[in-house]
């Protein structure tokens, strides 16, 4: 009798212990990472201008904005709009040949206006292709240009998933309450820092008007 009442109380501990392993949040299973549709990215990107906001450098528990670091960087995302030309998943990024912030006094609320050239774009040496393994968007610098002379060649990057939020029309992006964006990582060994992360952010730019007949120039909005 005592060796059966023994065996029912290990059972009845083995079922109680097993019933809260699965109620225990620390044992839940991992969420499947975020993974991307290849043509949908490339639709909503195919074309778009987008204005940098913010690029930071990250190494073991420090991190640095960028733009406080190195000014210079700030300068260049003031006056280089990019632009994608993709398609299924392949592409480059080029930039607006021209182009500068102005006094918002057109669009209501604190969001950022542009006048872009539209005729001319140009190359940033940055190619796009799709990354399969990580189900999301590559990008690697092919070459230094006189454009962007900090460009290091060879250096790979890639969308992050999760960060993929871009509205396919201006009326869509005002109304979103969390505003359109995307971020791009890219991951490097300093010779002095080690292991270093940089991710760079960037938003989406709607074109709002371009007068009647003009084919050179066109204002864009930016939601912050």
């Amino acid at each position: 009798m005592k060796r059966l009442l023994s065996i029912g109380c290990f059972l009845l501990l083995v079922t109680w212990q097993f019933g809260c392993s699965k109620n225990d949040p620390s044992h839940d299973p991992e969420p499947e990472p975020v993974r991307l549709d290849r043509d949908t990215v490339s639709a909503w990107l195919s074309r778009g201008s987008f204005y940098i906001t913010d690029a930071w450098r990250f190494a073991g528990k420090d991190s640095v904005d960028m733009f406080k670091a190195d000014t210079l960087l700030k300068l260049y995302a003031n006056a280089a709009f990019l632009h994608f030309y993709i398609s299924k998943g392949e592409g480059q990024i080029m930039f607006h040949g021209g182009g500068s912030q102005f006094p918002n006094t057109e669009i209501p609320g604190n969001a950022l206006t542009f006048s872009l050239n539209i005729r001319i774009f140009l190359p940033t040496e940055m190619d796009l292709k799709w990354d399969e393994e990580r189900g999301t968007l590559g990008v690697e610098t092919m070459r230094t240009t006189y454009y962007f002379p900090m460009i290091v060649p060879g250096k790979k990057g890639y969308l992050e998933p999760a960060s993929f939020n871009v509205k396919m029309s201006l009326e869509q992006a005002k109304k979103a309450v969390v505003k359109p964006r995307m971020r791009f990582i890219f991951e490097d060994d300093d010779p002095k820092l080690g292991k270093v992360t940089y991710k760079i952010t960037m938003k989406p730019m709607y074109q709002y008007y371009r007068e009647p007949g003009q084919q050179v120039s066109a204002k864009y909005v930016v939601f912050p």
